[in-house]
């Protein structure tokens, strides 16, 4: 009697727990805009850290793991000095949920453009390959709506040398996802 008792429970806790999974595992994509901060010298030498944007969308075809676009642009304007910059990365992302958070690392290639105009020379930009290597984590806020953290190594092929582990070679950001 004990065992068929125990055996009806473990089945009534596992059909309680089959939906919920099942809600979680229905989020198949999520979409993400936010501040994004990159650090000095990671374009051209002697330049300062830049403040910009950071979009990206993630489509999961399997549970852990998906597909990731990300569109950045950077920009700085101090006395004599226009500097823009834009990456246009795409690669793979895997991603942990538990308890409504999500953190996930992702690894992106893609392309860098970057443009500077000194008032006193003529305008400059290239073209590099880049990548960005990182990190970041969802925390609930409302309905389908959390907030993002993340971070990221970024280099790209024409980055400036210092000789020693590149200290400005990151990005950091905070924003809004809406996972659907």
């Amino acid at each position: 009697m004990k065992m068929r008792i125990l055996a009806a429970s473990l089945a009534a806790f596992l059909l309680l727990l089959v939906p919920s999974a099942q809600a979680r595992a229905a989020s198949k994509a999520d979409a993400y805009f936010g501040y994004s901060r990159v650090g000095a010298n990671l374009f051209a030498p002697n330049t300062s850290g830049m403040n910009g944007w950071q979009a990206a969308v993630h489509i999961k075809p399997i549970p852990f793991v998906g597909l990731e676009g990300d569109v950045s642009r950077y920009s700085q304007h101090p006395a004599g000095l226009s500097e823009n910059a834009t990456l246009v990365l795409f690669g793979p992302r895997v991603t942990v949920h538990a308890a409504g958070f999500s953190v996930f690392a992702h690894a992106l290639g893609g392309l860098a453009h970057e443009s500077a105009t000194v008032t006193t020379n003529p305008a400059t930009s290239y073209n590099a390959a880049s990548y960005a290597v990182g990190a970041g984590a969802d925390f609930p806020l409302f309905l389908g709506f959390k907030l993002r953290a993340t971070g990221d190594y970024l280099g790209n092929s024409k980055a400036p040398s210092t000789g020693s582990a590149a200290p400005g070679h990151y990005r950091f950001g905070v924003g809004v996802a809406y996972h659907f």
